[in-house]
């Protein structure tokens, strides 16, 4: 089985992510990020539902979390409420997030699965860190826990993989490292093990430092399963 891939939309607005959407289904991926906290304009989340049949997340990454929305957490959080009752597949939460548990079993109740979500931007910690923060999510009811951190030197991406092959045995995971040094974790991730990574539909439309696009880390899968 093929390492599965996550397409992520940066689009500002409707036109934008319709571009990106439509681009992305080209390209054969897996599944679609939406970052909601890049829109600078309200988009209907149902016609953002309709333009795909691929499994849609739902991210609206807050400042503290090294995203761009700048709402009250409360409208926040109500937005990747929105997208759940409009079919979204997956909703992501913070491990940070308020009131974890009730977000989660409000996003259950609206039919949507919960990713709950970890990220160090500063460094890569121990591989005991990743284990205590993993069994935090999985107690708040995750349906796939997320952890990603900075790859400070490379040895930090063997931290990530031996997280994910003995983490990836209990639950859905998706860990990678950032930055340059980590882009060998987010190639290797789901081969460990990890649910998918995370790509970027063209150059200049990432959203994270060290994401490939999906053409180039397609291109090297293609290469190890030819």
């Amino acid at each position: 089985m093929k390492p599965k891939i996550c397409a992520v939309i940066t689009g500002k607005n409707f036109e934008e992510i319709k571009t990106m959407l439509k681009t992305i289904e080209k390209l054969n991926v897996d599944l679609a990020e939406f970052r909601i906290d890049y829109l600078k304009e309200e988009v209907d989340f149902l016609k953002v539902k309709s333009l795909t049949s691929l499994p849609l997340i739902a991210t609206n990454r807050p400042i503290g979390e090294g995203g761009f929305s700048k709402k009250p957490e409360e409208e926040r959080l109500e937005t990747l409420f929105k997208a759940a009752e409009a079919g979204f597949e997956y909703i992501d939460l913070e491990l940070s997030t308020k009131n974890l548990k009730e977000a989660v079993k409000k996003v259950k109740g609206l039919g949507s699965k919960p990713i709950i979500s970890f990220h160090d931007f500063s460094s890569t910690p121990p591989v005991q860190k990743f284990f205590k923060i993993f069994n935090k999510e999985v107690k708040a009811g995750a349906e796939i826990c997320k952890i990603v951190t900075m790859a400070k030197s490379l040895e930090d991406n063997l931290t990530v993989l031996r997280f994910i092959w003995g983490s990836s045995k209990k639950s859905r995971v998706v860990s990678f490292c950032m930055g340059k040094l980590g882009i060998i974790s987010r190639i290797l991730s789901p081969i460990f093990g990890g649910e998918y990574t995370y790509a970027a539909v063209q150059p200049g439309k990432e959203s994270a430092e060290g994401q490939l696009t999906v053409e180039k880390i397609r291109k090297i899968y293609d290469l190890i399963w030819c």
